[in-house]
């Protein structure tokens, strides 16, 4: 008989990781059914998609909050599609908020289904509350980071380290002549790459003082060049429009590359932070949230860290730029700092802290071995 399991990613972080389980899962049971809501990466190993990851994208307790009627919806589709469809467990990737009221939901209606969470939420840093839920809501949790399954003893879930992915899945898709021959630009110049999130709000928030300060140097310091990959979540032209005049090169599909080969990177919070401390660039994480969301946010997290690269080494490889700190003048003085060759041969020694702590390579596979085991 048949197996569905139904997949939920809700960002573009859940997509990638998603994508590379799926294939997994896929390869060792190839008559496995996956339906689900993924992103470009995923969809193709989805055998029904149900919605895509940039109609869940949303961050903040306020931006939630006016995107509430059709999250409501979405969620009542992925609930009537898993009774339809029989599944014979779940596999949340990520994404708390909308993946444990989902979780709880699946157990309170299908119960014999088993239920699987693939990444934990970083109850660590804030909702320590969630834990009792996770812990007696899911059959198992796998956990990214060593210090994570500890949090959950005593809780009937099986909360597991299997190592992070990003592991072996980060690697620049070119070598330097290859990307500097395909983007036009100089390799003899100073390069920096702007991340500045995947999302439509992050965009809208971090992008213009990054474009601001890419003019002013542009006078200034015109040896510097500016690179900035594109988030499949994201259309070029959307991302274009945030720019303005700004002489940043777009690229798509190399953004691995686009930081492994560049000096610098000024880089949104979030796992682009894990990624670009795996390639070894010297970065800064920068981050802007809604004013009321950032004072409940200081309110409520409990870690010394925001960037998850620092939170990962216990200390700081990457200086943290937040709030009114993201401004062309703050920006230009810690890309300058980044930018001086002993400074930057220092920083690229510090981020080898990273890699420690993310286990070894073959994370996808160990979940797809356990979960087909409990399926």
């Amino acid at each position: 008989m048949t197996k569905t399991l139904l997949v939920v990613a809700g960002e573009d972080s859940g997509d990638l990781h998603g994508a590379e389980l799926l294939r997994e899962l896929k390869a060792r049971q190839p008559g496995l059914r996956v339906v689900g809501v993924g992103g470009p990466r995923m969809t193709p190993l989805l055998d029904r998609k149900l919605a895509d990851v940039k109609d869940l994208a949303v961050v903040g307790f306020f931006e939630v909050i006016k995107h509430l009627p059709r999250l409501n919806r979405l969620f009542k589709q992925i609930l009537g599609a898993a009774q339809e469809e029989r599944i014979s467990g779940a596999l949340l990737i990520d994404y708390p908020g909308f993946n444990l009221r989902l979780a709880k939901a699946l157990r309170a209606q299908l119960p014999a289904v088993t239920l699987h969470q693939y990444v934990c939420p970083q109850v660590w840093a804030w909702k320590k509350g969630r834990i009792p839920d996770l812990g007696r809501t899911l059959d198992t949790l796998y956990c990214l980071f060593d210090f994570e399954p500890e949090l959950f003893r005593g809780y009937p879930v099986d909360a597991r380290f299997v190592g992070h992915p990003l592991v072996e899945v980060v690697k620049a898709e070119c070598d330097r002549a290859a990307f500097f021959r395909e983007t036009g630009l100089d390799a003899s110049r100073p390069l920096v790459a702007l991340l500045p999130g995947s999302r439509k709000g992050e965009i809208q928030r971090l992008l213009p003082p990054m474009a601001e300060l890419a003019m002013r140097w542009r006078r200034e310091r015109p040896e510097v060049q500016w690179v900035l990959p594109v988030a499949p979540t994201l259309e070029p032209a959307f991302v274009r429009s945030h720019l303005g005049e700004a002489p940043v090169t777009l690229v798509q599909d190399r953004t691995y590359a686009a930081r492994a080969h560049a000096d610098a990177a000024l880089v949104a919070s979030g796992t682009a932070t894990l990624e670009t401390a795996l390639l070894g660039t010297p970065f800064a994480i920068v981050y802007k949230l809604n004013a009321l969301t950032y004072q409940v946010a200081r309110r409520i997290v409990k870690v010394p860290y925001f960037g998850l690269a620092n939170v990962v080494a216990r200390r700081e490889v990457a200086p943290e730029l937040l709030q009114h700190e993201v401004n062309p003048e703050r920006l230009g003085r810690e890309l300058t700092r980044l930018l001086d060759p002993a400074t930057a041969a220092r920083v690229r020694a510090e981020l080898g802290a990273v890699r420690g702590h993310l286990g070894e390579p073959g994370a996808a596979g160990r979940v797809a071995e356990d979960l087909l085991g409990k399926l």
